[in-house]
């Protein structure tokens, strides 16, 4: 009697992915230093690209990631971080601005800031989408908001974005693809205004939403994961670190001094693990994260 030969065990498929907002080579320190493109160095960035080649992610998603023009020198970070990683590049940003000098005030040339995509194989079905920013008339914060650094009342309650500096609502964008059969996307949200990252919030659902099959939601999303402006996400994504067993709360989670700001979220996916990447240093004022994730 011939047997029916048995079909063979499904493979897991393995993906590992970093998120890691990098300043754009600057490094750690507060205040946002002026001409700050003067603090962008050259060996912070070979840095930042050794510490990804040691975790040797398949996909690597980077915010604050810069094309410059200052004195008519191209810095291109994300070609550059392509090159020293050996991946392929996605890059998205929504916006230009003027390099002013401080003590001219003249133009002496132009820049961006965005998020970067670094994988082992080149993404498909790529995209790149603005997100919602306020009008004029919008309030920056209502009643109720405080400062996350003291606790105290938020000095913008009731004032109008209108009347205020226009880096307060940013063009913020999403950039992604499909990486091994896995929809991949990375975005920076706003730092000020909850209702405004509450919109960009939603505006993400819906993208991933869009997408079919296995998925991967990264970024510094300048919130925890269960701030309530972000809540729309978690209707079809699921936290990373709360499947690996580090609860919200946990101070494990903590990746830009004490905030646990920069979130790995799936769907359809099995994670082996996800943590922050303490042992990066300085190299950036974020630490990486980094999730094993698995298709089964």
């Amino acid at each position: 009697m011939t047997g029916v030969p048995a079909e063979p065990a499904r493979l897991a498929r393995r993906l590992r992915v970093v998120t890691w907002n990098i300043r754009a080579a600057i490094g750690p320190g507060e205040p946002f230093p002026p001409a700050w493109w003067r603090h962008v160095r050259d060996d912070r960035l070979e840095r930042i690209a050794a510490i990804l080649r040691d975790l040797d992610p398949d996909v690597a998603t980077l915010q604050e990631v810069t094309v410059m023009t200052p004195d008519g020198r191209l810095h291109d970070q994300p070609a550059e971080l392509a090159r020293l990683t050996g991946r392929h590049v996605r890059y998205a940003a929504i916006h230009a601005f003027p390099l002013i000098e401080p003590e001219r005030g003249r133009s002496i040339g132009m820049a961006s800031w965005g998020n970067a995509i670094l994988s082992r194989e080149p993404l498909t079905d790529g995209f790149a989408i603005g997100l919602p920013r306020p009008a004029d008339d919008d309030p920056v914060e209502v009643a109720g908001a405080v400062q996350p650094h003291t606790g105290e009342a938020h000095p913008l309650i009731g004032v109008r974005y209108g009347d205020t500096e226009p880096g307060h609502r940013e063009p913020r964008c999403v950039v992604g693809g499909v990486a091994d059969g896995v929809a991949v996307a990375t975005t920076h949200l706003t730092y000020i205004g909850r209702a405004q990252r509450a919109r960009q919030a939603a505006e993400l659902a819906g993208i991933v939403a869009e997408r079919t099959g296995p998925a991967v939601l990264t970024g510094d999303f300048n919130a925890p994961v269960d701030a309530p402006e972000v809540a729309p996400l978690a209707a079809g994504l699921s936290d990373a670190f709360t499947i690996a067993g580090v609860p919200v709360g946990d101070p494990r989670r903590a990746s830009c001094g004490r905030w646990p700001i920069d979130q790995i979220l799936v769907r359809a996916l099995v994670v082996d693990g996800c943590r922050v990447v303490t042992e990066a240093g300085d190299a950036s004022d974020h630490w990486p994260v980094v999730a094993d994730l698995r298709v089964v």
